[in-house]
């Protein structure tokens, strides 16, 4: 049997659809409005680079003579951050005996592609920005919630500090076991990059991270938690937003028009959040957004949350599984992540399709079989983890779950 062609009139409704699948992407997926604009350039091979100035120390005193007419001048020094391109993709198939193209043209099918789109996209946005944060328990727990300043410079795969006094492993045990840390002074290197804790020895007071971009120095300040014994009883309150929205101030993070900061709730958090008595008292709902579509949002202490259907989800040891105990929820500021597509697709992720209709081959004899593809090339990169407070909670399950 000879191969079917594909005619004038099916590429015209493959055009339709990818741009009613692909306006539909751009128009409701929240996570890439809020990204950064900054500049970035492409790096090495398949990575991106961004750079940042790091922070100019502030003069104390009054330290020039009347006489003056110099000073000594301070280095401008950057930091770098770098990102992998990744890879993302999916085959749709199907053995109707109707036409493909009026599967093409059919809203619902379109809407379903369009769906699946958003939802990957969305979880691995709040999967990067929640992994490579500022991480804050919500039991405000000083046993797996501590600061530290580096006593030795170590290497780019480690943070020293006489202050670690815990046993081994207390702070990671693995890359899939994982604990978090993040450099937190503003003059010394590495600010405001987070990194997974992999393994934590007592003895040498080190833990082990998944390489810093620079070595750290004995300037350098940590910040470390791990979600250990977090319990689905410790729920999202208004008395931790009230520290996570203090946190920001503290590290003077770029606030969104109006103010405000933005943040990514689940359902279960929402639930838990609207039952605290504080927040009965003076809760605002702000209902049908515009610029936000599908998503309904919570605003307290000026942070806008907004509601998702799934958040980054954890077990207690920081392994992913989105039935875990601890939920993630990044609350964030401007220019503190960024997507950038690698190829010239026409949303911010690069989405590209490729449509196989009944084309009689070697795998679709008699012509039953349809394949709808879709793939993506882009980096998703927190630029400023202290400005991206992730707060972990437990929360109250939901008396029906998907």
């Amino acid at each position: 049997m000879a191969q079917t062609n594909v005619t004038t009139l099916d590429s015209a409704i493959q055009t339709k659809f990818i741009k009613k699948v692909l306006d539909g992407v751009k128009g409701e997926i929240a996570f890439p409005r809020f990204a950064s604009t900054l500049a970035m350039e492409r790096g090495g091979g398949d990575t991106v680079r961004w750079n940042r100035i790091r922070r100019i120390p502030r003069q104390t005193s009054f330290n020039l003579s009347e006489n003056s007419s110099t000073t000594t001048p301070k280095a401008l020094t950057t930091d770098k951050i770098e990102a992998s391109i990744g890879y993302v993709g999916d085959s749709l198939s199907g053995t109707t005996a109707s036409k493909f193209t009026s599967i093409l043209e059919d809203k619902a099918y379109q809407d379903a592609v369009k769906d699946q789109i958003i939802r990957t996209f969305e979880y691995l946005g709040l999967k990067q920005i929640s992994l490579y944060s500022m991480h804050h328990r919500v039991d405000n727990d000083s046993t797996y919630e501590v600061n530290a300043d580096a006593t030795s410079a170590g290497a780019t795969t480690t943070a020293i500090s006489t202050d670690l006094t815990q046993s081994d492993d207390h702070w990671g045990t693995s890359a899939a076991a994982h604990g978090y840390i993040v450099q937190t002074n503003p003059e010394a290197p590495n600010y405001g990059m987070a990194a997974l804790v992999t393994d934590f020895t007592a003895s040498s007071d080190t833990c082990t991270v998944a390489t810093w971009p620079q070595v750290n120095t004995t300037d350098s300040n940590f910040h470390l938690v791990r979600g250990t014994a977090i319990a689905a009883t410790d729920v999202i309150s208004v008395a931790a937003l009230a520290r996570v929205a203090g946190a920001h101030t503290k590290f003077q993070t770029k606030r969104f028009k109006g103010g405000i900061l933005r943040g990514y709730i689940t359902p279960e958090q929402e639930a838990d959040l609207v039952q605290d008595s504080t927040y009965t008292a003076i809760r605002q709902y702000v209902e049908g957004l515009k610029e936000l579509g599908r998503y309904r949002v919570v605003r307290i202490h000026g942070i806008e949350l907004i509601v998702v259907p799934d958040g980054y989800r954890e077990d207690v040891d920081g392994t992913e599984n989105a039935s875990g105990t601890v939920f993630n929820t990044p609350i964030f500021g401007r220019d503190t992540y960024n997507i950038t597509k690698w190829n010239n697709g026409a949303d911010e992720f690069g989405v590209k399709f490729d449509f196989v209709g009944k084309q009689a081959d070697s795998g679709n004899y008699w012509r039953l079989n349809w394949w709808i593809n879709w793939h993506a090339m882009c980096a998703i990169a927190t630029l400023d983890a202290c400005g991206i407070v992730n707060l972990m909670t437990g929360a109250t399950a939901m008396p029906m779950t998907l």
